[in-house]
């Protein structure tokens, strides 16, 4: 019979073997490929949620002038 009360030890480097490269001036794919796909879709999604508050404000006012 197999003894299961033996316990797995599981070794992890705390630092990468190779570092990854730096991202060369002007390099825009290398660039997303450190983070930059977050920050533009954070971005992108401020300007959306700006293009909407917009839109709902013109809304309104469109229908505050009717009610009058």
């Amino acid at each position: 019979m197999s003894d299961f009360s033996t316990k797995q030890v599981i070794l992890v480097a705390a630092s990468p073997a190779d570092s990854a490269p730096t991202p060369e001036v002007g390099g825009f794919i290398s660039l997303l490929m450190y983070g930059g796909v977050g920050v533009a879709i954070i971005i992108a999604m401020a300007y959306f949620s700006q293009t909407l508050l917009e839109a709902i404000a013109k809304l309104i006012k469109i229908i505050n002038k009717n009610k009058k």
